[in-house]
């Protein structure tokens, strides 16, 4: 048997039918598999955040958050004493929902807490869950790739037909009745056979809208809401908003800091090396005479008279 009558065939409409189905079947497997994968992160990543109850345990939650998500909020000492230890390695963690974290700590620490409304922040909830619909692509295109992948086997199994008749329609079949007939029986089975080619389009609809019903439900994102919730409820506390936000600085200590990375960076431009060398090289003639000198410090002692 040909390609021609293979694609043409009942069989190839269940085969491909078939395929169709598991594909979407392996497709949402997938993604649940996924979704508890992130739930469990956002699991591990709320007892985190609950348990940050005092100012201490907050910064170690910090940190730990830190190590987690792969943010690096620097906005106290220890913090950015952890970020200068040896064989300190950020990774990007897989899971979108610890990404969303990081992205949600970046924000979060980008002003004081107590300004946070004023520079429109929202809720955790909201900006998390947005960044976790960005980064968790799940099943966003299978729709479409699963329609397309239909229609291709359409094509080839009317394709394929047309082909089959083209080869036949100009066979001699004797008398004019008989041909007659060879005709109306052939475009009888020319046409089921395409009507049948048109069952693998409707089961790619089908599938498509089995994943979109699916979708509608899988992708709530109840663990990001609460998530979001923990994070909120955590930095209603001051001391915990402290711990993990910056200071709130006033314009002096603004203006003083502008004062000192002036300090620092005109330090930083001058050119020490004659000083050295001078330093040097008073510090190798003191060393040579060292043995024949006395070096005293304070007042020059009394010389009595002739002396």
């Amino acid at each position: 048997m040909g390609f021609a009558e293979l694609f043409a065939s009942s069989a190839f409409l269940y085969l491909y039918s078939g395929l169709l189905l598991l594909l979407t079947g392996l497709a949402i497997v997938r993604n649940q598999i996924s979704i508890a994968a992130e739930g469990k992160a956002a699991g591990e990543l709320i007892k985190v955040v609950e348990t940050a109850q005092s100012p201490d345990a907050a910064v170690g939650q910090l940190l730990l958050l830190n190590d987690i998500t792969g943010a690096r909020i620097l906005t106290n000492d220890a913090c950015r004493q952890d970020d200068l230890l040896e064989h300190k390695v950020w990774r990007n963690p897989k899971s979108a929902t610890a990404r969303a974290t990081a992205a949600y700590l970046g924000a979060m620490a980008a002003v004081p807490a107590e300004r946070h409304s004023l520079e429109g922040l929202r809720p955790a909830r909201g900006m998390i869950e947005d960044e976790y619909r960005r980064l968790h692509k799940g099943l966003s295109g299978f729709g479409d790739f699963i329609i397309r992948l239909a229609l291709l086997g359409t094509f080839m199994g009317l394709i394929a037909a047309l082909t089959i008749a083209s080869l036949n329609i100009g066979e001699d079949q004797g008398s004019a009745a008989d041909q007659s007939a060879h005709m109306r029986d052939f475009i009888q089975v020319l046409l089921a056979t395409a009507a049948n080619k048109f069952w693998i389009s409707a089961v790619g609809v089908g599938c498509a809208l089995i994943v979109q019903i699916y979708r509608s439900t899988a992708e709530k994102a109840g663990h990001i809401v609460r998530l979001g919730d923990a994070f909120d409820h955590a930095l209603t506390d001051p001391e915990i908003a402290a711990a993990w936000c910056p200071p709130s600085l006033s314009k002096e200590d603004i203006e003083l800091g502008l004062v000192k990375q002036a300090v620092r960076d005109r330090i930083a431009k001058l050119d020490l090396g004659p000083l050295n060398d001078a330093i040097a090289e008073t510090a190798a003639n003191l060393k040579a005479n060292a043995a024949s000198s006395v070096i005293t410090f304070g007042p020059a002692p009394f010389r009595r008279s002739g002396e």
